[in-house]
C-alpha cells in the first residue's frame, strides 16, 4: 500500500491518501482546505470510497463537504459529530474565514471498530484529549497508525480548546497509542512521522 502524505491549510493540516496496492478504491484521512484540489488530480482512476476524520476540528473538515458529495462515505466518532455537521459551532477558535460547509457523518465511529475498506484494514481506537472525538486509526498489516492531534513528533495536541482535557488525554497516549508495538509508524495531523518506540522513549510531555 502507498500512503500520500500532503500539508495543507494555513496550519499545515496533514491529509493522508491510502492507496491500496490492487483494485481501484482509495481512502483519504482528514480533509484540510485544499484538499480536494490537492488530492483529487492523484486519484487517477481511482474512486475514494471513504473519509476518515481523526477529529472534528476545523482545520481537519474544511473539505470534507467536497468530498461528500463526491461520493464518498465521511466516517467520525460520535463526540465530535456536531462539530463536523454544524461547524459554526466552532467560530470562537477559528480564524476569520469563509465559512466551513457542513458535512453529514455517514458512519458512526466505536472503540475496537475494525473497518475494511478497499482492502485496508484499520483498527479504530478512542484517543480524546485534544478533542472528545479524538480517534486513530491502527493498520497492523502496515504498522502504521494514523493519530490526529492526539500526539506529534516531540509533541502532544493542545488541551486548552473547548472539549480539551489533559488528563484524559495523557491517559490515551499511554493506554492506546503506547501500548501499539514500538516500530509502529505514527503518522499524526501535523509535522512529520514519528514512531511509538521514539515517543514512548522521548516525548517531553508524555513518557511511556
Amino acid at each position: 500500500m502507498q500512503i500520500l502524505t500532503f500539508q495543507l491549510g494555513p496550519l499545515l493540516t496533514n491529509a493522508y491518501l491510502l492507496l491500496p496496492a490492487k483494485g481501484n478504491e482509495a481512502v483519504l484521512i482528514d480533509a484540510p482546505m485544499g484538499a480536494y484540489a490537492a488530492i483529487a488530480p492523484k486519484l487517477g482512476n481511482r474512486k475514494l470510497v471513504a473519509l476518515l476524520l481523526t477529529h472534528g476540528h476545523w482545520d481537519h473538515v474544511v473539505d470534507a463537504a467536497i468530498w461528500s458529495g463526491g461520493g464518498a462515505k465521511v466516517y467520525a466518532h460520535p463526540a465530535d459529530r456536531l462539530w463536523i455537521e454544524e461547524p459554526g459551532m466552532q467560530s470562537t477558535f477559528m480564524p476569520p474565514m469563509a465559512a466551513i460547509p457542513p458535512v453529514r457523518v455517514d458512519e458512526l465511529l466505536l472503540p475496537g471498530q475494525v473497518l475494511d475498506l478497499a482492502g485496508i484494514r484499520l483498527e479504530v481506537r478512542h484517543v480524546p484529549g485534544h478533542s472528545p472525538g479524538n480517534v486513530l486509526f491502527y493498520g497492523p498489516a502496515f504498522k502504521g497508525a494514523f493519530t490526529g492531534d492526539a500526539i506529534m513528533a516531540g509533541a502532544v495536541g493542545r488541551c486548552d480548546l473547548p472539549g480539551g482535557n489533559w488528563a484524559q488525554l495523557e491517559k490515551s497516549i499511554r493506554e492506546q497509542i503506547y501500548t501499539l508495538p514500538n516500530d509502529t509508524v505514527l503518522y499524526s495531523g501535523h509535522g512529520r512521522a514519528t514512531t511509538v518506540g521514539v515517543e514512548r522513549s522521548s516525548n517531553f510531555f508524555v513518557r511511556g
